[in-house]
């Protein structure tokens, strides 16, 4: 197996041009163009007599007072621990895209000879060239490998569950919003009226590539707002990069802008991939969230973006699980794995970093 790093994406191999939306030239291209500030980007290839393989990486800080916010948010009862976590700060290269939750960062092209020797050589060869002794697996990484339990393959990893993705399935029968709308509960219908009163002062639109320029500042700042209150968060996205993905076909991309008496008070974008609609990135302004319902009214409005482009699944991304069930989205449990070179660092952090899990919430069922 020969690995090999590409300081460019343009010098890849023809066998690795039919990579997924989140692997191509021209996704990649714009992430790595507007995020080169906290975030390394590693694309890195891999050789066999049967396969040829293309990964992406990120080399992030991560912050024990990011980690120390995670526990105090989560209400694990491990003062001691979040004191200790204070203190550190942890480079780290993660293999898949900080950005993305569950979507690939790995792409092969044939069938690997061995999975269990590619995924060791892969942080032999990953450590030495970057000197880096701690690694971070989405559990997403070992699919494409079919690797099911790494732990067995290395022992050093540490497997921690995560906060959830949550997403929508589109039913077939719903072809418009009001289809969606027939299919609450009472309960939900009332609600769903009450956001569309509460909201009536609250104007939409989608936003042009001038609007996301001259907006810019505001669109950092909203973000920034939903950012520094979920339970977790590594680096910054830049809201820049927008300006990019919108010159791009695929992911198609769209920002749609909120405004309260022409001021830009919300934001959410979207990426349509065939037929799901991804819904990552928002901005609100949350002191005037409570009197105006924004929040909700964007996530109605995403749904009825996606049952008016036929998608048949709407991805919400991590934050706000039990809000979002409101809606009708429902969790997929996540796990990353950590691997430590350090027997001792692994020694004292695993029984800390075992204990880590999502605050418990109560999943809501809003359809009949």
């Amino acid at each position: 197996m020969n690995f090999k790093t590409h300081k460019t994406l343009l010098t890849l191999s023809k066998n690795l041009s039919k990579r997924p939306t989140f692997l191509s030239n021209d996704f990649l291209g714009v992430l790595v163009k507007y995020h080169q500030k906290n975030i390394a980007h590693y694309f890195i290839t891999a050789h066999d007599k049967t396969s040829d393989s293309f990964i992406y990486a990120q080399k992030i800080r991560i912050g024990g007072r990011q980690i120390k916010s995670y526990n105090d948010k989560n209400n694990i009862q491990k003062l001691l621990a979040s004191y200790f976590f204070s203190f550190f700060s942890f480079k780290i290269i993660g293999f898949g895209n900080n950005f993305l939750t569950n979507e690939t960062s790995v792409y092969l092209n044939g069938k690997l000879e061995d999975s269990n020797k590619f995924l060791t050589r892969l942080i032999d060869f990953v450590s030495k060239k970057y000197c880096v002794s701690k690694l971070l697996f989405p559990d997403h990484f070992f699919k494409p490998l079919n690797i099911n339990d790494p732990v067995k393959i290395i022992p050093q990893l540490i497997k921690i569950e995560v906060d959830e993705e949550m997403s929508l399935d589109i039913k077939p029968h719903w072809k418009t919003f009001d289809d969606y709308y027939n299919d609450l509960k009472k309960k939900y219908k009332k609600r769903m009226r009450n956001v569309h009163s509460k909201s009536q002062s609250i104007l939409s639109r989608k936003l042009t590539k001038k609007d996301l320029i001259f907006y810019q500042k505001d669109l950092q700042r909203l973000f920034n707002q939903v950012r520094e209150s979920s339970s977790f968060y590594s680096v910054l996205f830049s809201t820049d990069s927008f300006v990019g993905f919108k010159k791009i076909d695929n992911p198609k991309s769209v920002v749609y802008g909120y405004f309260l008496e022409e001021k830009l008070v919300a934001f959410s974008s979207e990426w349509q991939v065939q037929e799901t609609l991804y819904s990552y990135f928002i901005g609100l302004e949350y002191r005037l969230n409570k009197k105006h319902s924004i929040y909700d009214r964007m996530l109605y409005h995403t749904i009825e973006n996606g049952i008016l482009l036929n998608a048949k699944k709407i991805i919400f991304g991590r934050t706000a699980a039990e809000f979002k069930s409101n809606f009708g989205a429902v969790p997929k449990k996540s796990y990353l794995y950590i691997y430590l070179k350090n027997p001792l660092l692994r020694f004292i952090l695993r029984p800390i970093l075992s204990r880590i899990t999502p605050k418990k919430w109560i999943q809501r069922n809003p359809f009949k």
